[in-house]
């Protein structure tokens, strides 16, 4: 009813904000439908919003950022040397497309803002992700323990549900488990907000206590150590005001893995803990990584082009006209914005993307006098947002999750969201 009621007092904007709500309820399960949803939100709030965006000087910044990237394909075209480029396998891309990654998220992430004004847009947002994330459980839990399994094709291929048959873990809709760990730890802490702000334990909170270990389950079954990792970051991050309570939690959490373990061991004659993602997160695992060679071969191309790097896709040319296996990306986004666009770019947007965070964190975590805010004070799912947000960051850092346009909108969705905490608290 509240939801209905807020719809009611949109008046003109309605259908900019009803097409943003959408966009994102349908992100995970069909992220072409969704995308010409938030194009639609997107273009709509160009007429709606009265602001002008040169106000804030972090769209400057992504100006000069995208000017940066255009100038480095530009350069790469106009004299290239050092490596035979091969373009000839379709999982390549010409420099020029590449761009499409980063300058018209730069753009919608000016348009977010405007539906993302108010901790209540944010909230209703946050119910959007909840809601539209469930799907990637049933479809997950279908795979996992009935044999689901596909490509699933809809509306001529317009949505595609994955499914992979294989033994490194759950994917669901996506291609790779690493995106369906990555999906759910990104949601995660909203299924918390929910939790905690519901005070009465009634069948609603139990619901979300029910959910709330789906999800956990989910991001285990998909044997991703970036999901693993992201999972305890959110939870960390979001309970940040319980100080000495964190240590409780982290136990607690470790021992019903090991008591859910059991069970499934015992009972399902199965592990939650696949072996193999045992073996990732061991000492050992961690360090025979293939990804420490790629990422030592990345310093070195950053290196020998610096300040503007070798165009867009680049680390995929690179690496494939030298090695025998292939590769598409640099398993790291500093590194692949790097080695594409230069040192300069990469910093850059560092910077941007750190300030947003340090602004937001102050807003949300602390007081006027710089000390903890009481955990219970009503901003759980601001809270969530910004746990969200640096699950996703982090994801990102070990590995490249970005070039899922699921995963890429949702970054510059949560930034756009931080962004707008500090210009709502301005005002």
């Amino acid at each position: 009813m509240l939801i209905l009621e807020y719809f009611k007092k949109l008046n003109h904007n309605k259908f900019g904000y009803l097409s943003f709500y959408i966009g994102i309820f349908l992100l995970f399960s069909a992220p072409l439908i969704a995308s010409l949803f938030l194009l639609i939100s997107i273009l709509l709030s160009i007429f709606l919003s009265k602001k002008n965006p040169l106000a804030d000087k972090i769209n400057i910044v992504l100006i000069l950022i995208s000017f940066l990237m255009i100038t480095s394909c530009i350069i790469y075209k106009l004299n290239y040397q050092g490596v035979n480029f091969d373009y000839s396998s379709k999982l390549n891309t010409q420099p020029f497309i590449a761009l499409v990654n980063w300058i018209p998220l730069f753009f919608s992430y000016l348009g977010f803002q405007y539906y993302l004004r108010t901790e209540f847009n944010r909230y209703i947002c946050g119910l959007c992700l909840i809601f539209g994330s469930v799907p990637i459980l049933i479809s997950g839990f279908g795979q996992y323990f009935f044999n689901w399994y596909g490509p699933l094709d809809f509306l001529n291929g317009l949505i595609i549900w994955y499914q992979r048959e294989n033994e490194s873990g759950m994917t669901s809709f996506f291609n790779n488990p690493n995106y369906a760990g990555c999906a759910l730890a990104t949601v995660f802490p909203f299924f918390c907000a929910t939790f905690f702000k519901n005070k009465n334990f009634d069948f609603k909170k139990i619901i979300n206590l029910i959910l709330l270990i789906l999800v956990i389950l989910g991001i285990f079954f998909t044997s991703s150590r970036n999901g693993f990792i992201s999972l305890f970051l959110g939870a960390f991050i979001f309970l940040i005001p319980l100080r000495s309570k964190l240590f409780s939690f982290g136990f607690l959490s470790f021992g019903l893995v090991l008591l859910l373990n059991f069970i499934f061991n015992y009972i399902f004659n199965s592990h939650l803990i696949p072996l193999h993602l045992a073996n990732k997160i061991s000492y050992q695992g961690l360090f025979t990584d293939p990804r420490i060679l790629i990422w030592k071969n990345s310093i070195i191309y950053i290196s020998k082009k610096p300040f503007l790097g070798w165009g867009g896709n680049s680390f995929s040319s690179i690496w494939n006209s030298e090695n025998s296996f292939y590769l598409g990306h640099s398993h790291s986004i500093p590194l692949e914005i790097s080695i594409q666009y230069g040192i300069v770019t990469s910093v850059l947007l560092f910077v941007l993307i750190v300030f947003i965070l340090s602004k937001s964190f102050r807003l949300i975590f602390l007081d006027t006098n710089f000390r903890l805010i009481n955990f219970y004070k009503e901003n759980f799912f601001d809270r969530a947002w910004y746990s969200a947000c640096l699950v996703i960051l982090f994801s990102n850092t070990i590995d490249i999750l970005y070039f899922d346009i699921r995963i890429s909108i949702l970054t510059w969705v949560f930034l756009a969201g931080l962004r707008s905490i500090a210009l709502e608290n301005i005002k």
